[in-house]
């Protein structure tokens, strides 16, 4: 199996001596303004957003925080939000609401009695990332960051923030963040594709004259964790032998119960007010879960690290016949990283893909068996550029510029994200209001995809609206599902690529249809499908 960049001796040597100080350190396994057009921002639409070094200036009366219009705290607020999102499984749905009742800004206070203020405007987006300081903060997952402190572990690049952030990021970003680094991995990612689609042409010949694949989630989900493993480990996890790992089957398990979990416990009053005093039995099954999540990815990495150290021990070049050099590998040579903090960062990149990664593919299906139209002028660009069962190589996918568009509008329509928060570092002024540092500020992607001040059509999937001629017709903010900035998503660039190949291999042999009613979206701190996905697969060959 390939693996990621040539090391000569001297790389040798370094893992040599960083394998056999971390082998005496091993883990245990343990309304009108909606509706109005307005011109397109000047900024160009591109992947990497270019932003003015000057925003226009405007002549205005700053008004007050305490002007910002919202619902009136007190538990009239929290009972009509419980009932209004479906028990905190919509809640998007009254944000949109909100801002049609109280305008482009809109603020409502959490139980703790501090303000959070919510916006559409992608001017307003532009404003909050130009003002984010050199350590950007996002509002803390405190059950997470508990959890990551009970056990003593090492909190991840998610969790941090501050220096001890910036330092851990800038570990891992010459490794995932870096486009031409990531391509090395492309071999691996068309291996587990194969491997994928092979898997489904087996379960189809089971599946009658529906042709659904049963459990379609499930297997998006193995396929998105074998394929990251392969980039963070160089090791196949066994989702696809016969029969599978069951260690890698439940790690799949507990990430799914880990995010289901920690939605109800941030959703949960009671709860949240209990947990000040005694540990709740949802959060002890939260904490249970979210050991062995580390437990199982612990075992992925000694597993390796094993491997990498009897290598070494016999005088054997781990990358000797290899292309590039994986992730934890990687990370073992780097001496400013712990053994913790080495294991933490390729445990991060796999679970996150588990829930993340998956669900973004699975709604980029749906969306496209919805479309033919758009589907099949997709296939044909793949045809064209790839072949009827060619290859996907960096090159491929550089000229694949509709596939691309198409990732993209899936992601504005069907968002996995349906916001991005900030903690404001410094004032700043948002749709004529001051908003003080301090003040939590939810950027609403899902509200903002669905105005049609912002977009044409908003609920039509157009992803002709993304090329490159189309570039001025939407805001360069209007659309960031990776985020923005020096704070964006790590782990982008991984997860573009491994969503790109695993669609064109899965063109080249099915065509995909959708005969039943519209999904809607369900939130789970991520955004899943509210219904079963039940896609017709029909044989291209």
């Amino acid at each position: 199996m390939p693996v990621s960049s040539s090391v000569g001796s001297a790389a040798l040597r370094s893992l040599q001596g960083s394998l056999v100080r971390r082998s005496r350190n091993l883990l245990p396994l343990t309304t009108l303004w909606r509706s109005q057009k307005t011109e397109a921002s000047p900024l160009e639409s591109r992947e990497t957003v270019d932003v003015p070094t000057n925003l226009e200036n405007k002549e205005y009366a700053v008004r007050p925080f305490e002007e910002i219009p919202g619902p009136k705290a007190g538990l009239k607020s929290i009972v009509d939000f419980y009932t209004k999102t479906e028990g905190f499984t919509k809640g998007f749905k009254l944000t949109d609401r909100r801002f049609d009742e109280y305008g482009p800004i809109f603020k409502q206070f959490m139980i703790n009695g501090a303000a959070m203020v919510h916006v559409i405007d992608p001017d307003d987006f532009e404003k909050v990332f130009r003002a984010e300081g050199k350590y950007p903060r996002r509002p803390p997952m405190d059950i997470w960051v508990e959890h990551r402190k009970r056990r003593n572990h090492f909190p991840g690049v998610f969790m941090s923030e501050g220096e001890e952030w910036h330092r851990i990021r800038q570990t891992i970003a010459p490794k995932i963040m870096r486009p031409k680094i990531v391509e090395e991995n492309i071999d691996n990612f068309n291996a587990v594709a194969e491997d994928a689609i092979a898997r489904f042409v087996k379960l189809k010949e089971g599946c009658g004259p529906d042709d659904h694949i049963p459990d379609l989630e499930w297997e998006i989900s193995k396929w998105s964790t074998e394929s990251i493993g392969t980039l963070a480990f160089d090791a196949r996890l066994g989702l696809y032998e016969d029969p599978p790992k069951q260690e890698a089957l439940k790690f799949i398990e507990e990430v799914q119960n880990f995010f289901r979990l920690s939605h109800k416990l941030m959703f949960s009053i009671p709860s949240t007010i209990a947990r000040k005093y005694v540990d709740t039995p949802t959060f002890k099954k939260f904490l249970e879960c979210g050991d062995t999540v580390l437990d199982l990815g612990q075992s992925f990495v000694d597993r390796k690290m094993k491997e990498l150290k009897e290598m070494t021990e016999k005088g054997i070049d781990p990358s000797a016949n290899a292309q590039v050099v994986p992730l934890l590998t990687y990370l073992l040579t780097k001496e400013e990283l712990t053994p913790m903090e080495v294991n933490g960062h390729a445990i991060d990149v796999v679970a996150a893909a588990v829930d993340n990664t998956s669900n973004s593919v699975l709604w980029w299906l749906y969306n496209l068996a919805r479309f033919p139209h758009i589907q099949e002028k997709l296939y044909q660009e793949v045809e064209n550029v790839v072949g009827k069962d060619g290859e996907i190589t960096a090159k491929s996918i550089a000229k694949l510029r509709f596939l691309k568009a198409c990732l993209k509008e899936s992601m504005r329509l069907t968002p996995v994200t349906v916001g991005l928060a900030r903690i404001m570092d410094q004032d700043v002024v948002l749709s004529g209001y001051n908003v003080p540092a301090q003040t939590w500020v939810i950027m609403e992607l899902y509200c903002t995809a669905r105005s049609e001040k912002y977009f044409k059509d908003p609920l039509e999937f157009k992803p002709e609206r993304w090329l490159r001629e189309n570039k001025d017709e939407n805001h360069a903010f209007s659309n960031l599902p990776f985020g923005f900035g020096t704070r964006m998503c790590a782990g982008r660039r991984v997860a573009e690529l491994e969503m790109y190949v695993f669609i064109c291999k899965l063109l080249q042999r099915f065509r995909l249809e959708y005969h039943h009613e519209p999904l809607e979206l369900y939130q789970k701190l991520i955004t899943v499908p509210d219904k079963t996905v039940k896609i017709k697969f029909v044989d291209r060959l």
